[in-house]
């Protein structure tokens, strides 16, 4: 273990450079999250106007994330990225000052445009800047560590800060202090993160409309790339299934108040932090192959367990250990998977990634919508372990094949 934190200190200057500047990111995120939705119940809208807000934007993100991904080879990650972030911080800036429901789709627009071009471009450019898959994977998890601990630490600073301004207007304070610091984050990720390297001749020919149409038509037809899109579908799906309404499973079903439940979701935050550190040292310590199937045995086990009746102080535990296996199941996949591809495929992925994962989320947040309705605050988890089962499975069949052939040679199997 000494080795593998004095390694975690030798990352690329880069990858270095990432993970400090991920830091405003997730700042400016934890201040958004928390108050957006009390913001716009402060200005009238209804419940289901801000379902539907939501909704679109949801619906623009997937539409734009394959254009994001083309745009990407020619434009550069770096470019796209620092754009998003400034999107980001205009729609904030917007649904602060706003008061009309035409204004706050407006903003929503531009927020869904930011975190299109952010979350389709992020990880490979950070993967660019890797000398390694090892250390490709390593990047990921401290991307995942560094952005929920400081998404934790802006939640925590929103709520001191709308409750120093109770009586203004709403939470337009909050929402224009998340528009500097994201500002601020785009400046730096300008200034600070180094150039990508010049393009591969593939990439270059791309800037043609005909190669372009071509090369992007034989990426598409690709099996494996069809077969990772579908993969992460299941996977968000059976995440998305309990990790949707984390807040009101433990609400209702163990009869606390509200700062009972955000208390056990913020030790969730620590233990997500500690297990997002720990995620490549398990899998350099195990191999891939074993981590994976090991973990995934592990949370059909946990989701089974919470579904059962038990004590609160025991149902606490395997919460916070559940939460921890489905981090490290989402980090060791993600980072693996797009480790697969090659540097010049990466974009395209990512793209379909977004699309397939949002479909997969957004299908398995309206089944557990459905159950929480009639007031089963255990079936989730069962229905969960099911879904993890089909998703292990699909992943022994069809990925961990093409996962072998293509980073064995890197990553211990």
């Amino acid at each position: 273990m000494s080795f593998y934190i004095k390694d975690l200190l030798q990352l690329s200057t880069g990858v270095r450079r990432f993970l400090i500047s991920e830091a405003f990111y997730g700042v400016g995120i934890g201040l958004y999250t928390l108050v957006l939705n009390l913001h716009l119940l402060f200005r009238g809208l209804r419940e289901d106007e801000i379902g539907a807000l939501v909704s679109t934007g949801i619906l623009i993100m997937g539409v734009l994330a394959i254009p994001v991904s083309m745009l990407a080879n020619r434009i550069g990650r770096k470019k796209l990225l620092v754009a998003g972030v400034f999107f980001i911080a205009a729609g904030n800036v917007l649904f602060a000052v706003s008061e009309e429901l035409i204004w706050f789709y407006a903003a929503q627009i531009l927020v869904s445009a930011g975190l299109t071009l952010v979350e389709t471009t992020e990880i490979q450019l950070l993967f660019h800047y890797c000398k390694s898959r090892k250390e490709e994977a390593r990047a990921y998890s401290l991307m995942f560590a560094v952005f929920t601990a400081f998404t934790g630490l802006g939640t925590l600073a929103a709520g001191y800060i709308a409750k120093g301004f109770e009586g203004s207007r709403g939470y337009e304070v909050t929402l224009l202090l998340t528009a500097l610091v994201l500002v601020l984050h785009g400046v730096i990720r300008a200034f600070w993160l180094p150039t990508e390297r010049k393009r591969s001749q593939e990439e270059a020919i791309e800037k043609s409309p005909s190669g372009g149409f071509s090369i992007l038509m034989a990426k598409i037809s690709s099996g494996t790339l069809w077969l990772f899109a579908v993969f992460t579908a299941l996977l968000g799906g059976s995440i998305a299934l309990t990790g949707s309404f984390l807040n009101v499973i433990v609400k209702f079903r163990l009869d606390w108040m509200d700062d009972q439940v955000s208390l056990l979701l913020a030790i969730n935050g620590i233990v997500l932090f500690i297990c997002s550190l720990l995620t490549p040292y398990i899998m350099e310590r195990f191999g891939y192959n074993i981590a994976i199937i090991s973990v995934f045995v592990v949370n059909i086990l946990l989701c089974v367990s919470l579904y059962m009746i038990m004590p609160v102080w025991l149902f606490g535990v395997m919460f916070l250990l559940r939460g921890g296996g489905a981090t490290m199941l989402s980090n060791l996949l993600d980072s693996l998977l797009m480790s697969a591809f090659k540097d010049e495929e990466r974009n395209l992925y990512a793209g379909m990634r977004s699309v397939f994962r949002s479909l997969g989320s957004s299908l398995a947040t309206f089944v557990s919508g459905l159950i929480l309705s009639v007031q089963n605050y255990q079936l989730p988890f069962l229905a969960t372990a099911g879904a993890l089962l089909a998703c292990g499975l699909y992943y022994i069949w069809w990925i961990r094949p093409v996962l072998f052939k293509r980073i064995s040679g890197s990553i211990g199997a």
